[in-house]
This record gives structure tokens, C-alpha cells and sequence, in this order.
């Protein structure tokens, strides 16, 4: 199989437990668990820097804590591309970011994608198996983490790790054709308390759907 590799150089925090990482570097090697398809160029390594947000948790008007979130940068579709920013979580074993038809509270201040602006993508199935312009009722999936859920459907697309203007690709980044969610419902907590927009999942196998 193809090799791939990310290096995280900062911390990242699971949304089941939202408490403060320790500064690590994690390398992850081969297929990751949420559906890739390689390309023969989608080898090597590439560095993710990323950002941190404190949410303070407010009880009887004093602040007793503060959840943490860290996340990095992803971008998916050609040949122009749509950037989010995802949290690399190893509680879990997919990718979703919000879709531009979600109607709920949190993708109203998140980075939603498009089907139509990606030319690139796939209507999928719940089993993987592409499905034509006529379907409009595609299958669906729901998603709890340890802290709120989301719902959505399935596309496949380019998936490029960093973020990238335009139509430009940078030359250090590493894109793969991956399975993603696009959430259509998406809970307010934690969602609308925290900047990402999604979540990568780096879990293990049996933490996917089949």
C-alpha cells in the first residue's frame, strides 16, 4: 500500500475529552481508516502547523476551566480549492466537514462545502459505490462523538493536507481521492463554541463504518 505520513509538531485534543494535550509528534502510517483512495504521488510527509483555542467554562459567573481545541488545515476539491480547519482526532474514524446545505446554528459561522463549486467530487453511497446526478435522496449517516453529533451524506473528493489559494496546490502538500461526510445537522455543543470546522479522524478501523 501507499505510505502515508502526517507529523503533527503541536498538540490536538479529542472532542470525547476536550482537555489540554501535551506537546507530541504523531506520525501516522499507512491507509488512513476513513476510505482513502491513493495516487501514485500521494506518498511521503507533510507538516501541519496548529492553532489552539481556550473555551472557558463558566460556573456561577467564575470561570472553573477551559476545554481546548487544536486544529489544522485541509482543503478539498479541484481544481479550485475549499478550506477548512479540522481537528486530527484519534477517537474517531472519519472526515466531515459542514456542507453548504446544513441549516443548522453551527454552519451558519463555519466554512461549508459545495458540491456544485467541485467538479472533482463523487456522489457516494453508504457502502462507497458512486451514484448518478438523478439520486437525490442520498444515504445518510449520523456520527455521535463523545461531546454532541453530526448527520450528513457522502461524497468522495480530493483531499489535500494544508490549505492551498485558489487553484494553486503548494508543492509540499499531499492530496488523496478520500471518503468524507458532509454534515447537514450538526449539534451546538460543541460546535458552535469552537473555530474548526470538522473533524479528521485518525482512529482505528473498527472506529469506521464498513
Amino acid at each position: 500500500p501507499a505510505d502515508y505520513r502526517i507529523n503533527v509538531l503541536a498538540s490536538f485534543v479529542s472532542l470525547k475529552t476536550l482537555a489540554m494535550a501535551s506537546l507530541l509528534r504523531r506520525t501516522i502510517t499507512g491507509l488512513f481508516l476513513f476510505s482513502l483512495f491513493p495516487s501514485p504521488a500521494a506518498t511521503g510527509s507533510v507538516t501541519i502547523p496548529l492553532s489552539k483555542q481556550y473555551e472557558p467554562v463558566v460556573r456561577n459567573g467564575r470561570t472553573v476551566m477551559y476545554k481546548t481545541a487544536y486544529f489544522g488545515d485541509v482543503s478539498i476539491g479541484e481544481p479550485k480549492s475549499q478550506n477548512f480547519r479540522v481537528v486530527f482526532d484519534t477517537g474517531s474514524g472519519h472526515l466531515f466537514v459542514p456542507s453548504a446545505e446544513c441549516k443548522s446554528e453551527p454552519c451558519a459561522t463555519h466554512s461549508t462545502y459545495s458540491r456544485s463549486a467541485s467538479p472533482s467530487h463523487e456522489s457516494i453511497d453508504h457502502d462507497g459505490n458512486k451514484v448518478g446526478p438523478e439520486v437525490t435522496d442520498y444515504d445518510e449517516v449520523t456520527i455521535a462523538y463523545g461531546t454532541g453529533e453530526i448527520g450528513g451524506d457522502f461524497v468522495r473528493d480530493t483531499v489535500c493536507f494544508g490549505s492551498a489559494e485558489g487553484e494553486r496546490k503548494d508543492a509540499g502538500q499531499i492530496c488523496v481521492r478520500a471518503r468524507t461526510i458532509l454534515a447537514t445537522e450538526m449539534s451546538p455543543q460543541p460546535f458552535s463554541a469552537f473555530e474548526f470546522d470538522g473533524v479528521l479522524g485518525l482512529g482505528l478501523e473498527n472506529l469506521a463504518l464498513d
